[in-house]
């Protein structure tokens, strides 16, 4: 999801001013009811970046795995747990 922004002047509420790395968390009836989050302009600015690096990211298509990239992952998730570091023991667990 890109994140959106509203612009509301100023003069129309009264906000503190956080300070950079600080969420300011403005919530009625407890915690569980949070009704609003301010953030230092410079650590939305990330957010938004960052939101739209995802969301740009997702919007791709995952390349697909090759047999050879198949058989390797399934030999990495198999629950033998062996560490084997020689080139000949891969080729040969792979069928190479």
């Amino acid at each position: 999801m890109v994140l959106q922004s509203t612009p509301i002047k100023s003069n129309d509420v009264r906000v503190p001013r956080p300070r950079p790395g600080q969420a300011l968390v403005v919530h009625r009836y407890g915690a569980e009811h949070v009704k609003a989050v301010i953030l230092h302009p410079d650590d939305f600015a990330e957010l938004r970046e960052s939101s739209e690096l995802l969301e740009q990211l997702s919007g791709t298509a995952r390349p697909e795995m090759g047999e050879l990239a198949v058989r390797v992952h399934r030999r990495g998730e198999s629950p033998e747990g062996e560490l084997i570091e020689d080139e000949a023991s891969v080729r040969r667990l792979l069928g190479l």
